[in-house]
This record gives C-alpha cells, sequence and structure tokens, in this order.
C-alpha cells in the first residue's frame, strides 16, 4: 500500500477541540500563502460533537490576539508564558505509594521518551516529564515563549501526547478529572511580562509578593477578575469537581507566595533569585479550555489591572489555610464559583469581559457553554466526569 504524505491545519475552537482539514504534503508552500477555508459553523461544534446553538463566526485566536496588543498599546509590554499541563496515561497500571515515583516513572516505558522526542520534532522545547500525584497521572512542562506562541506551543503539546499515546495503542486523557473522588488535571499557565527591549518587568524582590508596580497591577486584575475568568480557564461541567477543597485545587479567589492551594501563586525561585526566572502561576485551568481563551482572559484581566492601577491586598499576617472561612471573607477573599452555571452568570454580570470578547462573541460563548450544560442535566457527577473523559 502506497501513502503520500499528509499536512493537517486546525485551531483549537470553544470546546478546546482541535478541529479542522488535512491536505497532501506536496501542496504545503501554496497553503502558507493561500490558506485553508474553514466553515463557520465548525467554529460552534460542542465538546459532545452537535451544534446545539446557531452558528455563528468566532475566533478563539484572534481573542488572545487582540489581548496581547491590547497589553502592547497600554504598557508597552508582552508575555513571555508557559503551560503547565497534567494528564493521565492509560498505559499503566494505578499502584498505591507511585505518587511521584520511579516506579511510575519506569512503568511508563517509551511513553515519555517518544513523547519528547515528538515535541522537539514538532519545534517546542521540552523542559520536565514526571510521575504527579493521581493515579497514572503525568506532567510536561516546555520552556516559555512569547505571545501567541505560547498558546500554540499548548496546543501542540496537547496533541503530541494523545498522538505518541495512540500509536503505542492508549490515551493521554487531560479531561479535568476523571473521578469526582480523586485527583484532577489542571492545565497551569505561567507567566511573566517583558519590555520592549526583552527585559524582565516584574520582578522587586524589595515589594510585597516581590512584584514590581506595573507587576503588581497586572496580577491585581487578574485576582479581581477571578470568578469571572473561570467560566473562560474551567470551563466544563467537570471542572468543578476539580475545584473543590483538599484537591490540591484552588477554591478561593487569592494569591500566595509558593502556595501550592493558591489560585495565583507566585513561584519559587532556584539558585540566586533574578528577575529572569521570576514568574507567577495561574492555577484555576484545565485542558477543557482552549488556551487561546485561557491565556487571553489572563492577559486581558492584566491589562484591565494596568489600566486601572489595581493593587493587591496585603499579604495575610498569618497562613491562609488557618484562617477560617470568615477570617478570608473579612479580608476581601472570595471563594472561586462552585460551578459552571455560576460560574457563567458572574461573567454575564461583567461589563470588562463583554469588552473583551466583543458583543457577538460574548454572547456566543455564553450560549454555546449554555447549551453544553443542559445537555449534562440530571447527570451525576461520575457520570458528567466520564462523560468529559471520553473527549478530552
Amino acid at each position: 500500500m502506497q501513502r503520500e504524505p499528509l499536512v493537517f491545519v486546525g485551531t483549537c475552537d470553544l470546546a478546546g477541540v482541535v478541529r479542522g482539514k488535512g491536505f497532501p504534503g506536496a501542496e504545503l508552500p501554496g497553503r502558507l500563502r493561500k490558506g485553508i477555508g474553514l466553515t463557520h459553523s465548525n467554529i460552534m461544534m460542542s465538546a459532545f460533537g452537535p451544534i446545539y446553538e446557531t452558528p455563528w463566526e468566532c475566533c478563539p485566536r484572534d481573542f488572545l490576539r487582540r489581548a496581547l496588543a491590547a497589553l502592547d498599546k497600554e504598557a508597552g509590554l508582552t508575555l513571555l508564558a508557559a503551560f503547565e499541563q497534567e494528564f493521565v496515561y492509560t498505559g499503566v497500571e494505578d499502584r498505591p505509594g507511585a505518587t511521584y515515583a520511579l516506579d511510575a516513572w519506569r512503568r511508563q516505558d517509551a511513553f515519555g521518551e517518544s513523547y519528547m522526542a515528538a515535541l522537539r520534532a514538532a519545534g517546542l522545547t521540552p523542559d520536565s516529564f514526571l510521575p504527579e500525584y493521581g493515579a497514572r497521572q503525568y506532567e510536561v512542562t516546555i520552556a516559555p515563549t512569547r505571545g501567541l506562541r505560547a498558546a500554540d506551543e499548548a496546543v501542540i503539546q496537547r496533541e503530541m501526547a494523545r498522538a505518541v499515546a495512540h500509536r503505542l495503542g492508549q490515551r493521554a486523557i487531560f479531561a479535568p478529572i476523571l473521578d469526582p473522588n480523586g485527583v484532577g488535571n489542571g492545565t497551569h499557565i505561567h507567566f511573566s511580562l517583558r519590555d520592549g527591549d526583552d527585559r524582565p518587568v516584574m520582578y522587586d524582590p524589595a515589594r510585597p509578593y516581590r512584584l514590581s508596580p506595573v507587576g503588581e497591577h497586572f496580577v491585581a486584575g487578574l485576582l479581581h477578575h477571578l470568578p469571572v475568568l473561570t467560566a473562560v480557564t474551567a470551563p466544563s461541567a467537570a471542572s468543578y469537581c476539580r475545584l473543590r477543597p483538599n484537591r490540591w485545587a484552588p477554591t478561593w479567589a487569592n494569591i500566595g507566595l509558593q502556595d501550592r492551594g493558591a489560585s495565583i501563586r507566585v513561584c519559587p525561585m532556584f539558585g540566586s533569585p533574578d528577575a529572569q526566572q521570576f514568574n507567577v502561576e495561574y492555577r484555576v485551568a484545565d485542558a477543557a479550555a482552549s488556551p487561546y481563551l485561557a491565556l487571553g482572559a489572563v492577559v486581558w484581566s492584566g491589562v484591565d489591572g494596568i489600566r486601572r492601577k489595581r493593587t493587591l491586598p496585603a499579604p495575610p499576617s498569618r497562613d491562609f489555610w488557618e484562617m477560617s472561612h470568615q477570617e478570608r471573607a473579612a479580608a476581601g477573599v472570595r471563594p472561586l464559583p462552585r460551578s459552571l452555571g455560576e460560574a457563567l452568570d458572574r461573567l454575564a454580570a461583567c461589563a470588562e469581559a463583554r469588552e473583551w470578547f466583543g458583543d457577538r462573541f460574548f454572547e456566543v460563548y455564553l450560549q454555546f457553554k449554555r447549551a453544553e450544560l443542559r445537555v449534562v442535566e440530571g447527570l451525576d457527577d461520575a457520570e458528567i466526569c466520564a462523560r468529559y473523559a471520553e473527549i478530552y
């Protein structure tokens, strides 16, 4: 049987799924000039397949592109970012005590090596690959890159894991959580800001949270909008089975120094601390979100913080997790939404988010996600998690 090389071109859509079309590889030079056609209604395909509502033309990648342009216009800055992604690999059995262990590393066999090679062949720079806390769970990180390319690489990162697992007769499952009583898969976004000369501008060791004034404004915008952003960055019914207490997943709209339970974490630095390695991590995201929408939401909220010169609350006088709910509320810390429906209601009421999306896209996104919620209405948590695990 003869074979002809094919090239697949796709986009990561509103459901966080890559869809597109293929063509003969010999046509690549011409296609790079002319592009390919894409039916507008394709962007409204739901996570479960059908188009539940009226199709409309909206582009997740342009949402991020416009956010980055706003950041440049407002402050003359660009974003350096990388996505840290967790997934379940079906090619290993679950064994007690394998958390972070050499045993779990050894039993994944050729997957890790093949995956790293695939990432490098795709033009990415692998950073780490490790067994994670959950059953059969692994994590991969890649080197940070700038702007749109950071989200492009997050998509490639996921699809290479799925492709390698498929070749090995297995699956790499990025669904937010497989078992509502288990451990979820997070997609953590690490970011820092750079000026026009590519110099880091977020780090100031003498200030609270080690954030410079512009860094504080950006992160304060993110903190202010966090209960709204979850509708974009944790955008599935299953996402909220992960965002529960005692899961090492965020449940409060808070910021913490090196706190893995915080929604926004100021990351540790190793060796001699410096501005080059300083970064902040957004932890309320999963792979049901398009990386373009998730990163775009981070940037838009940060731009709002810079524009309005928002500030962060003073660091708490004692450990956040030793505080009562009443103490947290008194300190101005809000709980995250407990469901996608609640998150969508908050999004719908947010005038700033409407500006970020534009009226048309804003209404389309709300319509799209509310239709998805109706499809899983009446299912219990286990059934909901299973539905999403089939897709992601």
